[in-house]
């Protein structure tokens, strides 16, 4: 008897045996390029290099309701979008007039206004001919369509910088006449880094645009959900909230 019930409890050890080794399935990951060097108050790294800011702090909250993990990777800005086209990437955050590619991307509801101005160490005549001729500290990698046609003309000569804040150091050292930059990211500049210097910026904004998330076209199915939780991150102002709180010195 004991040698006929041998072979059926061999197979029912097996099964048994093979259901408690079977590895929990990991949930798909969701890949994130943020910039680096850091764009606070949308990105930065804190303690740890734990990404902080407001488009960290909108997507952890989205993504604690996906079935999805979140990973974060600093990038720079060409490399981030570029990763974007080859799906290395998931997301990043790009608006449709910035990138090379617009129509193989898919584009979020916007997470805020993106208003650009021109700043400098002295008072600026918005008189676009008063510009002619001077140089101007723009983010390497970026694309500027609002100046485009100046500096391809030579009317701006562009210089490159590696981030906001070397461009408003190269403008207080007198390496450029001009910065073009956010005006978020500027007042957070100034209020934590520059606080000693007095800088001037044209009345009218040089270019607006909203700021979104760019998705892989893998996401069609994901960006409905992104999209609703945006508007009701606007309704609750959680995302007004968020701008307030990272624009204080991390």
């Amino acid at each position: 008897m004991r040698n006929r019930l041998y072979p059926y409890y061999a197979v029912l050890l097996w099964f048994s045996s093979a259901f408690f080794i079977l590895p929990a399935q990991a949930e798909p990951a969701f890949r994130v390029a943020i910039y680096y060097p850091q764009v606070p108050p949308y990105m930065y790294a804190g303690k740890n290099n734990t990404p902080q800011g407001v488009i960290p702090e909108l997507l952890n909250a989205f993504f604690a309701q996906q079935p999805y993990t979140l990973q974060y990777v600093y990038e720079n800005r060409y490399r981030a979008e570029v990763g974007l086209y080859d799906g290395k990437y998931d997301a990043s955050v790009l608006s449709a007039k910035w990138t090379m590619q617009p129509e193989d991307l898919l584009f979020s509801q916007p997470v805020l206004e993106h208003r650009d101005y021109l700043y400098a160490t002295s008072p600026l005549n918005d008189e676009p001919a008063s510009l002619t001729g001077k140089t101007i500290c723009l983010r390497r990698h970026y694309i500027y369509s609002a100046i485009n046609a100046a500096l391809q003309s030579g009317d701006l000569i562009r210089i490159d910088a590696e981030s906001e804040f070397d461009q408003f150091n190269m403008l207080v050292n007198n390496r450029c006449q001009l910065a073009y930059m956010n005006e978020h990211v500027a007042s957070w500049l100034v209020n934590n880094h520059f606080s000693a210097h007095t800088f001037y910026r044209q009345h009218q904004a040089a270019d607006k645009t909203e700021l979104t998330l760019a998705l892989h076209p893998k996401w069609t199915r994901l960006k409905p959900r992104l999209d609703a939780f945006i508007r009701e991150a606007h309704r609750t102002g959680f995302i007004d909230r968020a701008l307030a709180r990272h624009m204080k010195k991390p």
